[in-house]
């Protein structure tokens, strides 16, 4: 767990206001949409980008976006994906 000192936690707030102001507004539809598109549990999609089943669940949800790095892997998943014929 990670404490934060009180202008690190208002930083940090600020940081993610940012961070989901550029996160496409239908994020957790479009994780959703593929996840299912692709078969895949949220645990296998979670293992597939590197991140954790809560993780995929928050997005999903609208609980967090993702921060401009996991967007990306994101993204690059999609592409393999749609490379390999596997998504549309």
């Amino acid at each position: 767990m990670h404490l934060f000192a009180a202008g690190e936690l208002v930083a940090h707030h600020e940081l993610r206001q940012t961070d989901m102001a550029k996160a496409p507004e239908n994020f957790a539809e479009t994780v959703k949409g593929v996840r299912q598109q692709l078969g895949l549990s949220q645990e296998e999609l979670a293992h597939e980008l590197g991140v954790s089943f809560s993780t995929i669940n928050r997005w999903e949800n609208s609980k967090t976006v993702p921060f401009k790095l996991a967007r990306r892997q994101f993204e690059a998943f999609c592409g393999r994906m749609k490379k390999q014929g596997k998504l549309a």
